[in-house]
C-alpha cells in the first residue's frame, strides 16, 4: 500500500509526540538542549574512538617499523662485521636494543646442516619458540618475515644463507594497550565537561536568538488569545523569526480591524432591529387599533340593522295606533275622561318613536370628512398588512399613479373599508399568492383596485355580494357584514364599489370616488 502524503507526516508527528513523552518534557529550550547534549556526547565519543583507533595504528605501524628496521640493521651489521665471539654479539645486540626504547629484544638464529635452529646470542634471557619458526621462514623466503601477535610483534631479516643465520627484532605491543586505556580515560573524563560547556553555549546563543523572540510571540499569542487584539510582538531581529513577528503582528492588525468592522456592524444591525422591531410593534398596534375599529364597525352595522328592523317592524304599527288614538280623540263622542287617557297613550307611543329614532342614530357611523391623497393611506394599510402578507407567503404589487388628486374622505373610515378588502382578499389566499393594489384617475374620479389570485367569488353570490348576512367565508368564520360597511363607507363618500372575477383566478374590488 502507498503511503499517502497526508499518512508521512501524521507517523513523524506520532514518534516526535512519542519521544517528547518518554522525555517528559514540553519546553523547547529543554528539548534543545537535551537533543544538543545528546549530539554533543555522540560526537564526542565517535571523535574519541576515531582518535584513539587513528592512533593505535600509526603507533602499532610505527612498533612494526621499528622492529623491521631493527632486524634490517642487524642483519646488515653482521653481514659487514661478523663476529662469532657470543660475549662481543650480545654487548653489540644491546647496543642496537638501547638505540630504540621501543625494542623488546634482538635475537640471532643459527641452523645446522640438519636444519635445527638455536640462538647463540639474544637480549632476553628467555627466547620464544615463534621466533625460530618465524627465523625459518625469513631463511626460506630469503626476505623479511613478521609475526603479529595480541602482545608482540616480530621481524625476522635473512642474514647469510650459509651458515644459515637471520636475526630477529621484537617489540612489544604493551605502550599500544596503554595509549588505548589511557585515551579512554582522558575521553572519558572529558566527555562530560565538553557536553556540558557545549550545551551551555548552545544555550546562551538560541536564548538569544531563538527563545526570547520565541517568547515574545508567545507572550503576544496569550495577549490575544485572552482578547486583546491591539497586542503587537516586538520584532528583535530581521531573520525568519522576525518575519514570523511581523506575520502575526500584520494577522493581528487584520483581525482587530475585522472586529471593529463586525462591532460596527453588529451595532448597526441591532440599531435596525431596534427601529424596525419598534416600527413592527406601532404597526400592530394600529392594526389592533384598526381591527378593533373593524369590529366596533361592524358591531354598530349589526346594532343599525337591528335597529332598522326593529323600527320598521314596531315603528309602523306604532303610527297606526297613534293615528287610531288621535282619531278617537279628535271625535266629539269621547268621553272626556277616555280622551284624556288616549292622551297618556300617544304620548307613550311618541316616546317610544323616540327611542328608537335615537337607536338608529346611535347606529350609524360618524364621519369627519378631509382631503387626502390616496398613495399615504395606502401606503399605510400596506405596512399594517406586511407582517401578514409574510406569513401568508403573499406577494403585493403596488402600482399607483403618481399625483393623484385628492379625495374628500374620512380617513379612518376609508382605512378600515381598505383594510377590510385587503383582509378578504388574504383570506381567499391561504396558500399564497399575489395581492395586487392599482390606483389610478380619469374622468374626474380616482379608482381604486384590490386583486387577489385567489379562488374568486361564486356567481351565484356575486350580485348580492354586499349585502347585509352575505360572505363567501365558512360558517363561524365571517358575519357577512365586511362588505356591507364598505359599501356604506363608499357610498357616503359618494363612490361606488363593485366586484369581479379575473379571467384567470381571483377576484377583484372596484372603488371609484369623487375627486375632491
Amino acid at each position: 500500500m502507498i503511503a499517502t502524503p497526508e499518512a508521512v507526516p501524521l507517523t513523524s508527528r506520532q514518534s516526535r509526540h512519542s519521544v517528547a513523552a518518554w522525555l517528559g518534557v514540553r519546553s523547547l529550550r529543554t528539548r534543545l538542549l537535551l537533543i544538543v547534549a545528546a549530539i554533543v556526547a555522540v560526537v564526542v565519543s565517535t571523535v574519541t574512538v576515531l582518535e584513539v583507533r587513528s592512533f593505535e595504528r600509526t603507533s602499532e605501524d610505527a612498533l612494526v617499523d621499528a622492529a623491521r628496521q631493527s632486524a634490517l640493521a642487524v642483519a646488515d651489521d653482521l653481514r659487514v662485521h661478523p663476529s662469532v665471539d657470543p660475549a662481543a654479539l650480545i654487548d653489540k645486540l644491546h647496543e642496537f636494543a638501547e638505540a630504540d626504547p621501543v625494542i623488546h629484544s634482538i635475537s640471532i638464529v643459527r641452523f645446522d646442516d640438519a636444519g635445527a635452529g638455536e640462538v647463540p646470542a639474544s637480549t632476553q634471557s628467555e627466547e620464544r619458540e615463534d621466533v625460530i619458526g618465524l627465523a625459518r621462514r625469513a631463511l626460506d623466503t630469503q626476505s623479511l618475515a613478521m609475526d603479529q601477535g595480541d602482545v608482540f610483534v616480530s621481524c625476522a631479516a635473512p642474514v647469510s644463507a650459509s651458515p644459515a643465520i637471520a636475526a630477529v627484532s621484537t617489540v612489544s605491543l604493551a605502550s599500544v594497550a596503554k595509549i588505548r586505556g589511557r585515551a579512554r580515560t582522558i575521553a572519558l573524563a572529558s566527555a562530560l565537561p565538553i557536553v556540558v560547556l557545549v550545551t551551555l553555549l548552545v544555550d546562551l546563543t538560541t536564548r538569544r536568538l531563538v527563545h526570547h523572540p520565541v517568547a515574545e510571540i508567545r507572550e503576544t499569542m496569550s495577549r490575544a488569545a485572552e482578547g486583546a487584539l491591539s497586542a503587537r510582538a516586538v520584532v528583535v531581529r530581521e531573520d525568519e523569526l522576525g518575519d514570523v513577528a511581523h506575520g502575526l503582528n500584520a494577522m493581528l492588525e487584520r483581525l482587530e480591524h475585522f472586529n471593529a468592522a463586525l462591532q460596527d456592524r453588529v451595532r448597526e444591525a441591532t440599531t435596525e432591529l431596534r427601529v424596525r422591531n419598534a416600527q413592527l410593534e406601532e404597526s400592530m398596534s394600529q392594526l389592533l387599533i384598526l381591527r378593533e375599529a373593524l369590529a366596533r364597525a361592524e358591531r354598530l352595522a349589526a346594532l343599525g340593522q337591528m335597529a332598522a328592523t326593529v323600527a320598521h317592524q314596531a315603528g309602523t304599527p306604532l303610527n297606526l295606533v297613534s293615528g287610531y288614538v288621535q282619531m278617537l280623540r279628535q271625535d266629539p263622542a269621547t268621553d272626556p275622561r277616555v280622551t284624556a287617557r288616549l292622551q297618556i297613550v300617544d304620548t307613550q307611543i311618541q316616546q317610544v318613536t323616540r327611542v328608537l329614532r335615537s337607536m338608529l342614530d346611535q347606529a350609524r357611523l360618524p364621519f369627519v370628512r378631509e382631503a387626502t391623497s390616496i398613495g399615504p393611506l395606502i401606503s399605510r394599510v400596506t405596512d399594517l398588512a406586511a407582517p401578514r402578507l409574510a406569513a401568508d407567503r403573499v406577494e403585493l404589487v403596488l402600482d399607483v399613479a403618481r399625483d393623484l388628486p385628492l379625495v374628500h374622505v374620512d380617513v379612518v373610515q376609508f382605512e378600515l373599508a381598505l383594510l377590510a378588502l385587503v383582509s378578504n382578499a388574504l383570506d381567499a389566499m391561504p396558500g399564497g399568492g399575489a395581492l395586487t393594489i392599482r390606483a389610478t384617475s380619469a374622468d374626474g374620479r380616482v379608482r381604486l383596485e384590490v386583486a387577489d389570485t385567489g379562488t374568486g367569488i361564486a356567481p351565484s353570490i356575486l350580485q348580492r355580494l354586499f349585502e347585509p348576512g352575505v360572505t363567501t367565508k365558512p360558517l363561524g368564520q365571517g358575519t357577512g357584514l365586511g362588505l356591507g360597511i364598505v359599501r356604506d363607507v363608499v357610498r357616503v363618500h359618494g363612490g361606488t364599489v363593485s366586484a369581479r372575477n379575473r379571467d384567470d383566478g381571483g377576484a377583484v374590488f372596484t372603488i371609484d370616488l369623487p375627486i375632491a
